[in-house]
């Protein structure tokens, strides 16, 4: 993503990433204070698979004048013939405005370009308040928002393991990650993740492809990934986790057991199963040194689970939204 020009303010700059400025980013991801977390370690291996499926030269970073990163913006290829291609900006909070819109503008340029052969392409970017002026700058470009959600937050100090551990669930058998790869039912808990997900914002389900991208990265955390089986070893529940990272404002790193995904089959739920797994999940955070528990979840989920969370003792800790841009469709 090569911009028209190198705009400077002062002695800021922005250019396409190369291999070289991993290390840096996941300095910038580590350091830095009023930026969301994240769900990858900041480390020079995870920042390049995070980059690793952007079009080429299609990442930005942002440097100061002592050519420190300051911040990054991504547009990434769609997976298969998905027509949705993901944009992501990360900008330091003292970043010039006339930065991030450059930033933002050549991102958008690049969708225009690479989405006039995707038949329905659109651009799709998840980004909180705190990154308002990249929010105002995909507004100026015809963005609409189209979901929220929010982050919450549950503390551990309260649950003991000895409580956790012993907790059943009649007629069904808890399984952690290991022992659904070893029973060979990773497709039974993508279907059912698919079939669960039909019903959230985006159709977030995911197909073979996507399933086997999202285990196998190094974003996804088995040790907070479970799953439920009934008496004729038919996976009915699941969770699909993740270890969250968040920058607190007196730059206090805090990571929590992160829920990326939960589900139970229509006809079993209100059985306590979604709480169950939960409940697992504290369990094996706690186990690990963790001792905090998150979720994110649609605000406008139609299974109403945030109620479920609530009640649990999550509370609501980041506000993000998501901003569409349609492709104009192919050029003649």
């Amino acid at each position: 993503m090569t911009l028209v020009h190198e705009r400077a303010v002062g002695s800021w700059t922005a250019a396409p990433v190369t291999a070289l400025d991993h290390p840096p980013i996941a300095d910038f991801l580590a350091t830095t204070a009023g930026i969301a977390g994240r769900k990858f370690a900041a480390d020079s291996r995870d920042i390049a698979e995070q980059l690793g499926g952007a079009f080429p030269g299609g990442a930005i970073a942002v440097r100061d004048e002592s050519q420190r990163v300051r911040g990054y913006a991504v547009l990434h290829q769609p997976h298969g013939l998905q027509p949705e291609i993901l944009a992501e900006f990360v900008f330091d909070p003292a970043t010039p405005a006339s930065v991030i819109d450059d930033a933002v503008d050549a991102t958008i340029a690049r969708f225009a370009r690479e989405s006039a052969t995707i038949p329905g392409a659109f651009l799709r970017s998840f980004i909180g308040a705190e990154q308002q002026v990249a929010v105002d700058a995909l507004i100026r470009h015809g963005a609409t928002e189209e979901g929220r959600f929010i982050r919450t937050r549950k503390p551990l100090d309260q649950e003991k393991i000895e409580t956790l551990q012993a907790l059943t669930l009649p007629g069904f058998t808890y399984l952690s990650w290991s022992e659904v790869i070893d029973r060979g039912l990773e497709e039974q808990v993508r279907r059912l993740q698919y079939d669960t997900f039909l019903e959230h914002f985006g159709n977030m389900s995911k197909t073979p492809e996507i399933f086997a991208h999202h285990i196998q990265g190094r974003s996804f955390t088995p040790d907070f990934s479970n799953a439920v089986i009934d008496a004729e070893g038919a996976v009915v529940g699941y969770v699909l986790g993740s270890t969250y990272s968040y920058l607190t404002p007196s730059a206090v790193e805090e990571r929590s057991a992160h829920t990326d995904y939960i589900g139970v089959r229509r006809d079993h739920r209100k059985a306590g199963i979604g709480e169950f797994l939960l409940r697992k999940v504290w369990l094996a955070a706690l186990r690990r040194g963790f001792t905090i528990a998150s979720l994110g979840t649609d605000i406008n989920n139609a299974s109403r689970a945030h109620l479920l969370y609530q009640r649990l003792g999550y509370v609501a800790v980041e506000r993000q939204s998501a901003y569409r841009i349609d492709s104009e469709g192919p050029t003649r």
